[in-house]
């Protein structure tokens, strides 16, 4: 048996406070999970509890590695709505939108024409087709998108929707309302298996009763470590003192 006086009283103490770290990263996840259920196209956040594999380094005083986040691009419910403006993919793949200077990747869009003729989608930003912005004659009076993602008004062919998918859905970065920008490294390809949904929207694959069920597993988590936390401060004190 080790010496009480070799015993590192912050080693116990440091892997509570990482752990209780972790649990605050879980906790902000599951929020923004729920705060994002009527988010069309919103993809859930899943955080994973990590610790260190190195027990030198709590006994070091270091922070664990906290929580691991993956992304869910799962496909969520299609709603229909019965309004062909609306626009949303069953299958894997992202509709590609100019904003500003930047390309995003939506999976649900709901679309107008701007003055001009130029397609957009509801927040404003440019529905891109295979060849860039598509463009509509204004005087055009029936617009509808087919399932392999063609735009046609008046019957008559126009472009054709730009549906990508990536080869590796961890280099997207969530930017808001359901928009995701692709990292430098990112690989996209055709999604050629995907059908372009007129008249349905994608609703967050967010359950949200997982997320409250998961909440509380988290706050009683939190809990029990905060008496562990008070439990070890006072055994280190009971500990010095008997070390005297």
């Amino acid at each position: 048996m080790r010496p009480i006086t070799e015993i590192d009283p912050r080693a116990a103490s440091s892997a509570i406070t990482g752990a209780m770290k972790a649990l605050e990263r879980r906790f902000e996840v599951v929020a923004d999970n729920l705060a994002n259920v009527e988010t069309n196209g919103h993809k859930r956040l899943i955080a994973y509890s990590i610790g260190s594999s190195d027990d030198s380094s709590a006994a070091q005083g270091t922070e664990s590695t906290g929580a691991e986040l993956e992304r869910d691009f799962t496909q969520g419910d299609l709603i229909e709505s019965g309004d062909p403006a609306d626009l949303a993919l069953n299958g894997e793949g992202f509709f590609a939108v100019q904003v500003d200077a930047d390309i995003r990747y939506v999976r649900t869009a709901r679309l107008f024409r701007d003055p001009e003729g130029t397609l957009r989608d509801g927040r404003g930003a440019q529905l891109l087709g295979e060849s860039g912005p598509i463009s509509v004659p204004t005087a055009a009076v029936d617009l509808r998108v087919e399932k392999d993602g063609t735009v046609t008004a008046d019957f008559e062919a126009v472009g054709k929707l730009r549906v990508v998918t990536f080869v590796d859905p961890t280099e997207l970065n969530a930017v808001g309302g359901g928009r995701y920008a692709a990292s430098s490294r990112a690989d996209l390809v055709a999604a050629t298996a995907t059908d372009v949904a007129s008249g349905f929207r994608e609703r967050s694959n967010t359950d949200p009763v997982s997320e409250l069920v998961e909440m509380i597993l988290i706050q009683r988590q939190y809990e029990a470590a905060q008496r562990a936390l008070s439990t070890e401060s006072e055994l280190r004190k009971s500990l010095n003192e008997l070390s005297g």
